[in-house]
């Protein structure tokens, strides 16, 4: 019969600590920043043909370190990373009839990363390399060194209007907001980010990527609902 009567009167706060527990409130918030780069990195392509693969490979390796001390020149606005020899192979034949004569090729391909502290430096750096024997470049990428600092300003206005947000949903369900459950910090969806690449001439020119840096700033939070 006591223990009856316990659970009687156990039961309501129970009822109401489930209730508490149960009622929350989570919202996310986010914040985009574009900012002009002030460094970039790129991918310079070396090629070397042969009759014999071993010697692509040696004619890849020759003009690699052409390449690279042409680039090395420029100082200390340039850093170049060491290259790598990825492939040798038969050259691909012209769909031409009759075949070309004379021998099978090879061609040996490797690739140079390079690092610019100034984003302003990708033509000169990119005229240097062609000059030295580059076949190309590929992949440019655009950084920022105050990404971070921006992302964290950022961070903090997303997380006042996530909780001004979970205010609002407090007061429009009749309630408050209780104590702060947990909060946490992620990449969003970029959804409609807008164009990433410009067309200076469709006729002869592929896109460029737009020069810019995004920073995406998320932050999601979860409130106890009191009523």
């Amino acid at each position: 019969m006591r223990l009856r009567l316990l659970l009687a009167m156990l039961l309501p706060l129970t009822a109401q600590a489930q209730g508490l527990r149960d009622s929350t409130i989570t919202v996310s918030a986010s914040r985009t920043s574009r900012l002009a780069p002030d460094r970039a990195a790129m991918y310079v392509l070396v090629e070397g043909s042969a009759e014999t693969p071993a010697d692509a490979v040696t004619r890849v390796e020759t003009k690699l370190k052409a390449v690279s001390d042409a680039l090395r020149a420029l100082g200390s606005r340039v850093e170049v990373d060491r290259a790598v020899v990825y492939s040798v192979g038969p050259a691909g034949q012209p769909n031409m009839y009759p075949p070309p004569s004379g021998p099978p090729s090879n061609v040996s391909r490797a690739l140079l990363r390079v690092q610019m502290n100034r984003a302003d430096q990708i033509a000169h750096v990119t005229a240097a390399a062609l000059s030295a024997g580059a076949a190309g470049v590929a992949s440019i990428t655009f950084e920022s060194s105050v990404a971070d600092s921006v992302r964290r300003a950022r961070m903090a206005e997303a997380l006042a209007a996530a909780t001004a947000d979970a205010q609002a949903l407090a007061t429009s369900l009749e309630g408050r907001l209780g104590a702060l459950v947990d909060v946490s910090s992620s990449a969003p969806n970029l959804g409609f980010a807008g164009p990433t690449s410009l067309n200076f001439d469709s006729r002869f020119v592929q896109p460029a990527q737009i020069p810019e840096v995004v920073i995406m700033s998320s932050v999601t939070v979860r409130y106890r609902l009191l009523h």
